[in-house]
């Protein structure tokens, strides 16, 4: 037999919960001659059989009927439904903290507010201390990449019978070939899009020029380029982003873009 500290102590509760168990009838003391509450071990399993079906959300007085009678299923799925729930914002709430503290990449969150909230979106990370740049490199990191697709796809449809891709011509490209003063050796070229500056570039120095452009088909036709007039010892070509440039250790003397 147990003194109430003692089943208090022996399942984890306080004595104030054992008394409310008690008066919801889910236990039921003895008493003994001197007026002291006593548990047997039937009511420590009853005990500790009330704190599992807690652990799955039910509520005491839902406990009670599990006791008393079969388990209702409506009233599990309701609150199985609604611990799932709860999880899932739970576990929203933590992908986001691990976000923001650079523990795993925040990129949909970003999205979104991009999304919904654009200007405040773009205040808020100047307050984290980003500068406008550095702000602005997140929000198009965070861009939907279906939309991406979706304006390449409409871009091709419209530009790919055409040349040029952009403003410039060849005297353009020259006068600003001509304003480096002096000769380049290495020229990193952002953008090139299908290459007709690339070439212009090649034509006016003997640099060796890397092209990037994050549009692989248009790569593909510069590439084609380049072998017909056999410059690949001069040209080469890179399928990435301005955004995430990858050439850290290299050294170019021009970047054009």
């Amino acid at each position: 037999m147990y003194r109430i500290s003692e089943l208090a102590e022996l399942v984890g509760l306080s004595r104030t919960a054992l008394l409310y168990y008690e008066k919801l009838e889910l236990i039921v003391a003895k008493r003994r001659a001197n007026g002291y509450r006593v548990y047997n071990d039937e009511d420590v399993q009853t005990v500790r059989l009330i704190q599992q079906l807690q652990n799955g959300g039910l509520t005491l007085a839902e406990c009670k009927a599990c006791l008393k009678s079969k388990l209702d299923k409506e009233v599990l799925n309701t609150r199985y439904t609604a611990l799932k729930n709860d999880i899932e914002q739970k576990q929203r709430s933590l992908d986001l903290l691990a976000g923001l503290l650079g523990k795993s990449e925040s990129k949909s969150w970003h999205t979104t507010l991009a999304q919904i909230a654009p200007d405040a979106h773009l205040n808020w990370l100047k307050v984290q201390g980003y500068d406008e740049k550095q702000a602005l490199r997140i929000r198009w990191l965070s861009k939907d990449m279906n939309e991406h697709e979706k304006y390449m796809h409409d871009f091709f449809s419209i530009f790919e019978s055409i040349e040029n891709w952009g403003p410039g011509s060849e005297d353009d490209t020259r006068k600003a070939f001509n304003s480096l003063g002096f000769k380049p050796q290495r020229i990193l070229e952002i953008g090139c899009g299908n290459g007709n500056s690339t070439l212009r570039l090649a034509k006016f120095s003997d640099a060796h020029i890397v092209a990037i452009d994050n549009e692989q088909s248009a790569l593909d036709r510069l590439s084609a380029k380049i072998a017909l007039l056999s410059l690949d010892a001069r040209i080469s070509t890179h399928c990435m982003s301005m955004t995430d440039l990858e050439f850290a250790d290299v050294r170019f003397d021009s970047d054009l873009g």
